[in-house]
């Protein structure tokens, strides 16, 4: 089906990107067992076939298709949501307005509306925040995006308790302030440096200010010690 959904032709690869969104339904509402991550594994032709088919059509027919299953189904996603915001960052640079303003819309609506059910998961948005900021062939676009970012240090800010009891994935052990920094911090404050080393003027200067304005209101003064770091 993902081999379908790559096709050059658009007749067969909307065919498949449909059949994979009434798939992606059917799994979506029988729900996910606690510790499983299946959800990712069956959303992840999305991203696939987003990354190698260079139609426009297809491209925002896949954008289309993650937009309704989270407007459908945005509680049921839970470790599909990296698959989704995988496949807006892989929007986030497309030269086409459409493709990268739904994109855009469907991340922010996930960002404002879903982070506090889901917030683990929508740590991983802080990437996609960043390439709608550095896509210059859109710079409306850019300043919301800069202004997303700000608010996710709200988020993690008032959220540090929920990163330090969220599920570890890596091998080694982390005391809880500094998975709040590797979680939470490091991320929020990677994404404008990105921002400052590949975008224009304005933009890096809007982007600094509010990595600075996000240091000074919560009092992000420094990096937690690696010494507590070790292998399990």
């Amino acid at each position: 089906m993902v081999f379908l959904g790559c096709n050059a032709s658009e007749l067969v690869a909307h065919y498949s990107v449909d059949a994979l969104r009434q798939l992606a339904i059917k799994f979506l509402e029988r729900g996910e067992l606690p510790n499983f991550r299946f959800r990712k594994d069956f959303l992840r032709p999305f991203e696939i076939i987003m990354a190698r088919n260079r139609s426009a059509q297809t491209r925002e027919l896949v954008v289309a298709c993650c937009s309704n299953l989270v407007e459908a189904h945005a509680p049921r996603i839970k470790s599909g949501w990296r698959n989704l915001f995988s496949v807006w960052t892989l929007a986030a640079g497309d030269l086409q307005k459409d493709i990268a303003e739904a994109a855009f819309s469907a991340s922010s609506r996930v960002i404002l509306y879903q982070f506090k059910e889901d917030f683990a998961s929508i740590l991983d948005a802080f990437q996609t925040l960043a390439e709608f900021a550095c896509n210059t062939n859109h710079p409306d676009v850019i300043m919301e995006a800069i202004r997303r970012i700000r608010s996710c240090g709200e988020y993690v800010s008032v959220n540090q308790e929920r990163i330090v009891e969220a599920p570890w994935e890596e091998s080694w052990s982390v005391s809880g302030d500094q998975r709040i920094w590797l979680r939470g911090w490091f991320p929020i404050f990677s994404e404008p440096s990105c921002i400052i080393n590949r975008c224009k003027l304005d933009v890096r200067t809007r982007s600094l200010c509010v990595m600075f304005e996000i240091m000074k209101n919560h009092a992000v003064n420094s990096v937690p010690s690696g010494g507590e770091i070790s292998s399990t």
